[in-house]
C-alpha cells in the first residue's frame, strides 16, 4: 500500500527526538530561571533600599539604614553591601548592592544590582 510506513522502521524515533531536544529544553529552562532570579533580585534590592531609607528618615539617623535594609533582604542574597549616608542637611540615603545568584559557581555572568534611595528627614 502506498503511503503506509513500516512500524518496525519507526521504532526508536521518539527516543532519538527526545535525546536531541533535551539539551535545548534544559538550556531554555536554565536561562528562564536565571532571568527570574535577576528580576527577583532587582525587586528585593529596590525594596530593601526603600525600607532602609524610610526607617533612617523616620529616625533621622543615616546609620539606621543598614540594619533595616539588611532585615528586608532575603537570606539567599548573601553577596551584598549596605550603606547609609547623609544626603545633605535634610535627607538620608540608603544604598543596597547585591549580586544576582547563579546556579553554577564560576560561570562568568557577574551581574550586580545597585539601588540608592534618598528620603527627606522629619
Amino acid at each position: 500500500m502506498a503511503g503506509h510506513a513500516d512500524p518496525a522502521a519507526d521504532r526508536g524515533t521518539a527516543s532519538v527526538e527526545f535525546a536531541a531536544l533535551l539539551p535545548i529544553v534544559l538550556a531554555v529552562v536554565l536561562v528562564c530561571f536565571e532571568a527570574l532570579m535577576a528580576s527577583v533580585t532587582v525587586e528585593r534590592v529596590e525594596n530593601a533600599a526603600r525600607t532602609g531609607a524610610r526607617v533612617a528618615a523616620m529616625r533621622q539617623d543615616a546609620s539606621a539604614c543598614v540594619p533595616a535594609a539588611g532585615a528586608a533582604l532575603p537570606g539567599w542574597l548573601n553577596d551584598r553591601t549596605l550603606r547609609g549616608a547623609d544626603a545633605g542637611g535634610d535627607g538620608v540615603s540608603c544604598t543596597v548592592r547585591a549580586r544576582v545568584p547563579l546556579l553554577w559557581r564560576g560561570v562568568p555572568l557577574d551581574y550586580t544590582v545597585t539601588r540608592t534611595v534618598t528620603m527627606p528627614t522629619g
